[in-house]
């Protein structure tokens, strides 16, 4: 059975935490009410050890099509992990999936084979154990492909709206190192006795830094993106980054917009292939990669645990889409609530494409008329002094 790190409150308020071995989190559920307390979070003791780089949605997404197409064809599951791996390059997961086979020959569930590796994502291992369950693998395995497939597609349009804009900065950086690496020192000269206004000299005075020092600048920067990078590997500062993109004015419509559809797509997955409810909720809120909504499905999942319906528990979640809450409800009335979810995910990726591209469509001109005055105050403090000089000689 898994291993379980679970949180809990006994009935006078002490938190109490631990490890259990349960089948799932019902028992789990049920084993700490037993000893006096109610399940307040909890997460499988291989998902917070260990952590290996995972294996991206395309790679993720090409295994399950596989796996489905070759069960589908009545090959058994140990023949066709070992096809898979016949068309498997060299590689740090090849080693993973001969692990995988060896194991489910030896009798093992897939899913188990797939937790021990630590390189498969938590909701695939669920969802292949919920398949296991209700011998119905082949399916879960193609809803699976579908879903990494378009996980996959979700991230390379984030990468492309990011990517002008990146160029455009390494544009700006590179024309403020060429005026201060080739035309400012050519131009020194000419201000050598001439008194030349303050912001020229800064700029003189940076150029020679530049030029001279550059090591101890290169030094101070590398310093600056590694204190970054440390700290947005601490919690609290995560949090509080991810709040503000949710509240920040212009872009908060678009980023609910695109993190409501990360949420619709997967909890519409892991339901409708039988994970239960709670569990199901518990996956989600980890793979929507924003800690502040994750921090606020603790509650949600109490609130569900305690019978209130889904459509309410989630809608006092700060950061998702005002029409997700009344949507759920809808099927929560008309009891299709797996299918409703599923047409909300397919509504929600169409609008979260739309947010993409209006985010881009605002980021470009603001960045274009960023570097537009950054280059215009550096033209203004080199053309001053010239100016200046050419009217004194008239």
């Amino acid at each position: 059975m898994p291993e379980y790190l679970y949180e809990g409150k006994t009935a006078d308020g002490k938190v109490v935490k631990g490890s259990l071995n349960a089948a799932d989190e019902k028992a789990l559920y049920d084993a700490l009410k037993r000893d006096g307390a109610y399940l307040t979070s909890f997460r499988l003791k291989e998902e917070v050890s260990g952590r290996k780089k995972q294996l991206k949605a395309m790679e993720l997404s090409e295994f399950c099509r596989q796996l489905s197409s070759l069960t589908a064809a009545g090959i058994t599951l140990s023949r066709a992990l070992s096809i898979i791996l016949m068309g498997k390059p060299n590689s740090p997961a090849t080693q993973a999936y001969k692990e995988v086979q060896k194991l489910v020959q030896q009798g093992q569930p897939l899913s188990d084979a797939l937790a021990q590796q630590g390189i498969f994502p938590e909701m695939m291992i669920n969802m292949f154990r919920a398949g296991e369950a209700s011998g119905q693998l082949e399916q879960v395995a193609a809803k699976l492909a579908t879903h990494y497939q378009k996980e996959h597609r979700m991230d390379n349009r984030i990468k492309s709206a990011t990517m002008y804009p990146k160029i455009l900065a390494a544009v700006c950086v590179l024309a403020v190192l060429i005026i201060f690496l080739v035309v400012m020192p050519e131009l020194e000269p000419m201000f050598q006795g001439m008194e030349i206004p303050a912001a020229t000299r800064a700029m003189m005075a940076f150029s020679a830094l530049l030029s001279q020092q550059w090591y101890i600048l290169l030094i101070i920067a590398l310093c600056a993106v590694a204190a970054v990078q440390i700290a947005f590997t601490s919690p609290q500062v995560r949090f509080y980054w991810d709040k503000l993109k949710l509240q920040m004015p212009v872009i908060k419509k678009h980023m609910r917009i695109i993190y409501t559809a990360r949420f619709a797509r997967t909890q519409s997955s892991l339901y409708s292939s039988g994970l239960s409810m709670l569990r199901s909720l518990e996956i989600a809120s980890y793979t929507l990669g924003n800690a502040y909504l994750t921090s606020q499905f603790t509650q949600v999942i109490r609130q569900v645990r305690s019978g209130e319906m889904l459509s309410q528990a989630i809608q006092q979640v700060d950061g998702f889409d005002s029409k997700l809450s009344p949507t759920i409800f809808v099927g929560e009335e008309t009891g299709r609530l797996d299918q409703m979810l599923e047409n909300i995910a397919d509504n929600y990726e169409y609008e979260a494409d739309v947010a993409l591209s209006k985010l881009t469509g605002m980021i470009e001109p603001l960045m274009i008329v960023f570097m537009a005055g950054i280059v215009l105050m550096i033209m203004l403090g080199v053309m001053l002094p010239i100016w200046s000089m050419y009217g004194n000689v008239n």
